[in-house]
């Protein structure tokens, strides 16, 4: 889909604010608001794909990290890359050595049946890409990972009017 002149001359590019969360899994309720707020006029569908995707990836970051320790934090970050494509990237605390990755030894009984470790098979069916690099490479400590997933979206349903950066406070 190609967007209209004015469409694309809006929406090179538009960042939020990022948005900056205790490390507790009571706070996926408010991330879920903010995204339902900041996403006001984008199609229902967007926004649903992108709670249910960035709830996923902060729970994560509060299970797996240091963002669930006593002052830990998650960043929300958002972009619009370009005018068909939604960046969304949630910064955890880091001090850990796992990695994100989809559970590959499971075969598909396992998968019906299991409680836990879908978030990540899910972000992978709702997003065109996902992946994390360390926000501050180094060689021994993670200092942190931000996981990014981009979502396809129609040019022509993104509201009209969004300026460069977007004030979320």
């Amino acid at each position: 889909m190609s967007a209209s002149p004015e469409t694309s001359r809006l929406l090179h590019s538009t960042r939020w604010e990022p948005r900056v969360y205790p490390g507790a899994l009571s706070q996926a309720s408010r991330l879920r608001r903010d995204i339902r707020r900041d996403f006001t006029g984008f199609p229902d569908d967007t926004v649903h794909t992108l709670q249910l995707c960035s709830s996923e990836l902060f729970a994560n970051a509060v299970a797996y990290t240091a963002s669930g320790e006593t002052g830990g934090e998650v960043v929300r970050r958002l972009n619009l890359l370009r005018p068909d494509t939604l960046r969304l990237e949630i910064t955890d605390g880091g001090w850990t050595d796992t990695r994100p990755a989809v559970p590959n030894h499971r075969t598909p009984e396992d998968w019906a049946e299991a409680e836990g470790q879908r978030g990540l098979l899910l972000l992978s069916a709702s997003a065109a890409a996902w992946g994390y690099y360390q926000v501050l490479p180094h060689s021994r400590l993670n200092l942190g990972l931000r996981v990014w997933a981009d979502f396809s979206v129609d040019p022509d349903l993104v509201p009209a009017g969004l300026g460069s950066y977007v004030f979320t406070s």
